[in-house]
């Protein structure tokens, strides 16, 4: 055996290539083979010798390695070379993994979508994958930014050749030193600053101004740019708002056409609005909202049957005074929605239509669309009709005080408003029995509430939880939008359906290591249902981490958006769902409003492309989403700079390789406690139980643990709390 080895390996060395006859057949050919021979041992083919060869015909990696006839010990440094000269621009690659002789044509354009930590990504037009950005060519333009870019590998790594167009409205804070002026920007994913030049505007350290970027940075200056608009000192009241507003590039302005055309309604119903509608005002519907609301989209009546309940929505109709396509229109469909702060609002419409002409106010006529539903005692909707109606609403109540009648803590003196409240309260616990069975997930959980002073000033910040007129109102919203969407798909009607698709498998896969290491299992396979999700919810109940568990499995959840396919609500477990509710301050409410009413008249179907529409009001949701938060952040952190080197308690809501984030227990508020602060112990990050656990000791700290901290820092412009352990 060892014998026929050895004769084996002999013939292989015999049948081997001699590199020194290949590299003699190349030196005829190669012009810079003597050159090559100096730099190395055995010479790989030169840049003029193989770019001969692309001229001729665009190739691959694995092409070349054939017709250059090389050895397999060489195709690593013809790797390097290759890549060197895409460097050089003397090739291309595209995603294909195709070298051709560089041009600057074809190249490909996107958007900048940078990540905090530095690097970022290529969002390109044409749609495909994502291309990478490293650091240092993240130097060279910013989030936000149009550019030109060029493959430098198949592998999806990018170069930017230009910048197309840069941000024009980014918000910054100022620094002046020895004369030199630089603008940080007020976003974390933006980490380049800016130089101005030279300003007429009156600037300090810390002004906080609105800057337009010039020149983009090169390898040798910062990015230049320009002062437009001072907004004031960094710590000013409101600032955080003015921010978030020009930095998610959210209309907060209506033209002098907008208003103009707003100004021409008339204050109040007309009679001969009334003409061809329902009359609803010997019905004593209600609304219910919030202590501090301001416009009222929906009210709602009550009243039992002989196999359950008749429940009416009558919401605001807006789309009989903006009409499409008007001024009104163009505006809404920009704006897309409404955006709420902590003591402001950012309406989509008007103040004359929002919070007056169509606002269901107490104790006058107002048009609506309203929604009939027959529910048996079960919940199940039977039937649903839709009409053009016009109501009165008797009482404008607020959760709290519902929550006290409820209670039986408080009383409704008017007997019609009282029985029914009652008779929502009974809707509601039937709606809820269906709830139960199609298997909803319960995310109510303790969330927070900013308390102001006289001042503008945080006061406190407390937790507070849902009551039952709360939880009323969602039930007899979901009833009524779930009958929409059938309504409409029942009479081929086009309309934006609210689609939450289910969770990615990635998703679903870490969710169900975090729950197995608290004891706890989602069932349901590899694609579990909203009912699987909700039997785990349901077993967290009462425990000390039920809001962690709560907030875990929220994250698991993908971003409902708005879309002309039914795709389904995950989160809800309906088949068919849509927004009808909120017309007022949402613009996919309005286009079925639109929908309903071409439906009650006997117009045919719509047969434009909402697409465009759907797209964009999903982005302004998100973008409004995104303000919010952003101001909460701001002012939590504010709010607690005044507690710096305070002791708190708090629940482990996050763990990560740099550390682990925690919920204070009496704020709500979240901070991040670094690995480097970990002083005891050597902590090692465990993917799998996605804990922390000390190398010698042995400690582990794991999401959902109680633990003690310190407020060690707070950093107004990153949005962040630094915490240390107790």
């Amino acid at each position: 055996m060892l014998i026929k080895y050895a004769k084996n390996v002999i013939k292989k060395i015999k049948s081997k290539k001699d590199p020194s006859k290949k590299n003699n057949k190349r030196k005829n050919q190669d012009p810079n083979y003597q050159a090559e021979l100096k730099k190395y041992d055995n010479p790989i083919p030169s840049r003029e010798f193989i770019l001969g060869f692309i001229k001729k015909k665009k190739l691959t990696h694995k092409q070349l390695i054939e017709i250059l006839d090389l050895l397999p010990e060489q195709k690593k440094p013809l790797t390097n070379r290759l890549r060197a000269m895409v460097r050089d621009k003397q090739l291309s690659c595209n995603q294909d993994g195709i070298y051709m002789v560089f041009s600057n044509k074809g190249l490909l354009i996107g958007e900048i979508i940078a990540n905090p930590k530095g690097f970022g990504f290529i969002k390109l037009d044409k749609g495909g994958k994502d291309l990478r950005l490293n650091s240092k060519q993240m130097q060279f333009c910013m989030h936000g930014d149009r550019v030109k870019a060029r493959l430098l590998n198949n592998k999806g790594d990018a170069e930017v050749v230009s910048v197309i167009k840069t941000n024009q409205n980014l918000v910054a804070k100022i620094n002046i030193k020895n004369d030199k002026i630089i603008a940080t920007i007020d976003d974390r994913r933006i980490t380049n600053k800016i130089e101005v030049l030279k300003t007429d505007f009156e600037i300090k350290n810390d002004s906080v101004v609105v800057i337009e970027i010039t020149k983009s940075a090169t390898n040798k200056s910062l990015a230049i740019g320009k002062i437009t608009l001072v907004l004031g000192d960094f710590m000013s009241e409101g600032m955080e708002v003015k921010s978030a507003l020009i930095r998610g590039q959210i209309p907060n302005e209506f033209s002098k056409e907008v208003l103009a055309q707003s100004e021409k309604l008339p204050k109040e119903v007309l009679e001969s609005d009334k003409k061809d509608r329902t009359d609803f005002t010997s019905i004593a519907f209600v609304t219910i909202d919030g202590d501090d609301s301001r416009d009222f989209d929906d009210a709602v009546f009550c009243e039992p049957t002989k196999s359950g309940w008749k429940l009416k929505v009558a919401i605001a109709d807006v789309a009989h005074y903006v009409n499409e396509k008007s001024s009104l229109d163009i505006t809404a469909i920009e704006r897309g929605n409404s955006v709420y702060f902590p003591r402001m609002v950012v309406p989509m419409l008007p103040e004359k239509i929002s919070n007056g002409l169509c606002s269901l106010n107490e104790k006058v006529e107002r048009l609506s669309v309203v929604c009939e539903m027959e529910i048996d005692s079960a919940g199940n909707v039977e039937s649903y009709k839709f009409s053009n109606g016009f109501i009165f609403s008797h009482a404008r109540l607020t959760y709290n005080f519902v929550n006290q009648v409820l209670a039986k803590k408080e009383k409704i003196t008017d007997e019609a408003v009282a029985e029914n409240i009652q008779n929502l309260y009974g809707v509601y616990q039937s709606l809820k029995i269906a709830r139960e069975k199609r298997g909803v997930m319960d995310f109510d959980r303790a969330e927070s509430k900013i308390i102001f002073d006289d001042n503008g000033k945080i006061k406190d910040i407390q937790g507070f939880n849902r009551g039952d007129s709360e939880k009323v109102i969602e039930e007899c919203m979901l009833a009524a939008n779930q009958s929409t969407a059938l309504f409409l798909a029942e009479n081929k009607e086009l309309f934006p359906y609210r689609n939450h698709p289910t969770p990615t498998d990635d998703k679903i896969l870490s969710t169900k290591k975090f729950l197995s290491g608290l004891g706890l299992s989602l069932s349901g396979g590899e694609v579990p249902t909203s009912r699987d999700f909700a039997k785990t919810l349901k077993s967290a109940k009462g425990r000390a981490d039920e809001n962690i568990i709560k907030t875990v499995v929220l994250r698991t959840m993908k971003q409902a958006t708005y879309g002309l396919e039914r795709v389904g609500h995950f989160g809800l477990a309906f088949d068919d769902y849509t927004h009808f509710t909120s017309p007022i301050r949402r613009y996919s409410d309005l286009l079925v409003h639109r929908a309903i009413k071409r439906v009650i008249a006997g117009k045919k179907p719509l047969q434009i492309d909402l697409s465009g529409i759907c797209e964009n009001i999903s982005m302004t949701e998100r973008r409004a989403d995104e303000a919010s938060r952003d101001v909460e952040k701001w002012l939590k952190c504010e709010y607690m700079q005044g507690k710096l080197g305070q002791n708190f308690t708090g629940v482990i809501s996050g763990v990560a390789s740099f550390g682990m984030f925690v919920e204070l227990s009496d704020t709500f508020v979240e901070g991040l406690v670094l690995m480097r602060d970990l002083k005891d112990d050597y902590y090692i990050y465990d993917e799998t139980t996605v804990s922390l656990k000390g190398r010698a000791s042995g400690k582990t700290y794991k999401l959902g643990d109680k633990i003690e901290v310190l407020l060690a820092s707070v950093n107004l412009e990153e949005r962040q709390i630094g915490l240390v352990l107790k």
